[in-house]
């Protein structure tokens, strides 16, 4: 039997298929583009101006929150 994985792992590797609609959607999201470019599955330069923003946006957020 096979270990389990978070579903966060699977949202992730959903992401980091390009060729899936799903992780079209899920590649919106500030933290999944964060967490994919920490894993260097996807580079600054693939996103536009504007999602570089809001990542910046979200992480600012996140860091006042903690």
């Amino acid at each position: 039997m096979s270990e389990p994985i978070h579903i966060s792992e699977i949202l992730l590797q959903i992401a980091a298929n390009l060729n899936d609609p799903m992780g079209r959607t899920l590649r919106q999201c500030p933290f999944i583009q964060a967490e994919l470019i920490r894993r260097k599955k996807i580079s600054l330069d693939d996103l536009t101006d504007e999602q570089i923003d809001r990542i910046i946006e979200w992480d600012q957020q996140n860091a006042l929150q903690k």
